[in-house]
């Protein structure tokens, strides 16, 4: 159980309306501690503890609200029991009844109001939900509130009114699943709660909750994520687990402290759902030509990239799959590991314990693998490392986070790799993004582009071909009135042939490399963009706002 000193701030306190208030409640713990010594009791200050569930659920709520008592420690038997006035009526009534309960021993302590006041609220957080012990993961089963597209949310706000904290927080998770949403947003402000899904790669307001409601629920997903409850001042990390119509999710959890509370952002990755094959990405017949010769390499480097969120990592799992065999030995090291794949051999990385990517990689290839997939090169030594077992018979797969194909040369030399030594380990880079595709139930008929869709293209693209047709975004309840459903890569693979790695010797800039590889045949990101708005895939402003990011 945690014990450290930290004062429980109020959202929408000014700095100095919450200096005054803690120095209040010090005042307040001060007073309660020599009271606890005259009763002869010890005293406790529940603002700096995490209470047990475990013993949270032996004393029931109607007791617990009508005594003002409230159990937050069990050691086998022994209970600690908080309470305010030991002398009052409905305290000594409370405590007769829990002698009764043979299996248990309650040792009373002193507690303050104010923080027993707190500790109360949150009962519901704390304690079990119908009769089932606080664990590290739901399971949602098959709820009847479960939302499957966003024109049922008009009756969202009348469910989470009505509903407990348990539960609101199971109902904010099928909605989640039921959408089909990556991450979800709970972010408080000044006045309510904004609760937000990332959609196919955009953000959705979903609902907007009650004030009240928001430490219920980030104390709800601070346990199931064995977070600190009484750490607000600084961010957390965690995770957990979810089960929903036989679907399981792992939850990444990030908690952020802000000016009117915790924000807290949950990504979900479901761990049984089918993966994307290489046919599937998008990729032109080109280019699946030339990623098929790279991955059928007997060795050499591969380096997949682009910002968080563009696919990366679908796209290496498809290159494994495509590639995975009983006479292949495959390892991955990952942060964290977001997909199980069957016959591969998947590490996670514990910066704690000094197990980063450089010392898995050391510790990889002393294990015989023919392939190694690096979740991300981040430093030299992952680098370094990468680069010589690509070069001593393995083919290695990894990340990083450039712009385009091309710069992920400059970012490797800013990493101090030797570009002696990569340039002859290269073999491809790609380069992706994600673009949502027009929804195919709603998409109406094509019309001539007009002057404004002309000059857009010709400002991505000058010497682009003009579409003789555009489709029309509608928007209808199969894709949430967006227009758009389901999203698919648009690409840019730099095959690093003898004329690349000259120019990578020579010291070239990105910008020329970029210019030699798009002269032997290479597809932008722009141009492949293009051709999937040509042919009526996604749209020129979807395009445009992800090439923009």
């Amino acid at each position: 159980m945690t014990n450290q000193s930290n004062p429980q701030p109020d959202d929408n306190q000014a700095p100095l309306e919450q200096t005054v208030k803690h120095l209040q409640r010090t005042k307040e713990e001060e007073l309660t501690k020599t009271q606890a010594a005259q009763f002869n009791l010890e005293y406790r200050n529940l603002n700096n503890l995490q209470p047990d569930p475990a013993a949270v659920a032996i004393v029931p709520k109607e007791l617990v609200e009508s005594a003002q008592i409230f159990a937050f420690e069990k050691t086998g038997t022994k209970v600690m029991l908080a309470l305010t006035n030991p002398n009052s009526p409905a305290t000594l009534t409370a405590l007769k009844q829990l002698d009764a309960m043979d299996e248990y021993q309650f040792q009373p302590v002193l507690v303050s109001d104010s923080s027993i006041r707190y500790v109360i609220g949150l009962y519901d957080t704390f304690a079990p939900k119908d009769g089932h012990p606080i664990t590290t993961s739901i399971n949602l089963g098959k709820p009847g509130t479960s939302i499957t597209k966003l024109t049922d949310l008009k009756n969202f706000q009348t469910k989470l009114a009505k509903t407990s904290t348990s539960d609101l927080v199971e109902l904010i998770f099928a909605g989640a699943t039921g959408l089909g949403a990556s991450d979800i947003h709970i972010e408080p402000t000044q006045t309510d709660v904004r609760l937000r899904y990332r959609l196919d790669g955009v953000l959705q307001d979903i609902a907007t909750l009650p004030k009240a409601t928001h430490e219920t629920v980030l104390s709800r997903i601070k346990l199931l994520a064995t977070l600190k409850l009484n750490i607000k001042e600084s961010s957390q990390d965690g995770r957990f687990s979810i089960t929903a119509e036989d679907e399981h999710y792992d939850i990444r959890v990030s908690v952020l402290p802000t000016q009117y509370g915790e924000s807290v952002v949950m990504r979900l990755l479901p761990q049984t759902g089918k993966f994307v094959s290489l046919d599937e990405l998008g990729l032109s017949q080109r280019d699946r030509q030339v990623i098929d010769e790279a991955i059928h390499q007997p060795n050499g480097l591969i380096l997949n990239t682009g910002p968080t969120g563009s696919g990366k990592t679908t796209t290496l799992y498809a290159v494994l799959n495509t590639i995975n065999s009983p006479t292949t030995k495959i390892i991955t090291v990952e942060d964290p590991i977001e997909y199980q794949l069957n016959g591969v051999t998947q590490t996670q990385v514990n910066p704690e314990e000094n197990y980063d990517f450089a010392n898995a990689l050391r510790a990889i290839v002393r294990q015989d693998p023919d392939i190694i997939l690096v979740g991300e090169i981040r430093d030299q030594e992952t680098a370094d490392i990468a680069v010589n077992a690509s070069l001593t018979g393995h083919l290695v797969l990894s990340t990083l986070h450039t712009n385009d194909a091309a710069g992920a040369i400059p970012r490797l030399v800013d990493l101090d790799a030797k570009p002696n030594l990569f340039a002859d380990a290269l073999r491809l880079i790609i380069a992706q993004r994600l673009v949502r595709k027009i929804c195919s139930d709603c998409k109406t008929a094509t019309s001539a582009p007009d002057t404004i869709f002309i000059a857009k293209i010709k400002s991505i693209l000058p010497d682009a071909q003009i579409p003789a047709t555009v489709p029309l975004v509608k928007g209808c309840d199969k894709c949430n009135g967006t227009g758009y459903r389901g999203r698919i890569g648009i690409f840019e693979l730099l095959k690093v042939t003898p004329e690349i790695q000259a120019k990578i010797l020579s010291g070239a800039s990105s910008n020329e490399i970029k210019q030699l590889a798009v002269s032997q045949g290479m597809t932008t990101l722009a141009q492949d963009g293009i051709a999937k708005v040509s042919a009526g895939i996604t749209t020129l402003d979807e395009l445009l706002r992800v090439i923009a990011e």
